[in-house]
């Protein structure tokens, strides 16, 4: 089994790990990609970009990064459609999970 998962915040990927430990326990078959942080990484996932990339609050933060996060959300679709995983699982950053989603 292949899964392709998204966390964009330090919590997301605490729970991103967690299911990717107890996974691996019941099958050690499973494979992983997606984005995610430190903890997703150390239980095997290579993130497709740093996840720090995802979080910003407000319109302030958004603004600014507006064409980089367009950018990340076709990237990340398009690592979706490469990797077709037997299921996508999105942890946190709603905002971004529905887009990459729709375009996936």
């Amino acid at each position: 089994m292949r899964l392709f998962l998204i966390a964009g915040e330090p919590s997301g990927d605490a729970l991103g790990a967690a299911l990717m430990a107890g996974l691996k326990a019941l099958a050690p078959a499973v494979g992983f990609a997606g984005v995610g942080g430190p903890l997703m990484q150390a239980e095997g996932m290579e993130s497709l970009f740093p996840m720090e990339d995802l979080s910003v609050m407000g319109l302030a933060e958004i603004l600014p990064k507006y064409f980089h996060l367009k950018r990340r959300i076709r990237q990340t679709a398009e690592a979706i459609a490469r990797a077709a995983p037997d299921a996508v699982v999105t942890i946190d950053s709603p905002d971004f999970c529905l887009r990459v989603l729709a375009l996936a």
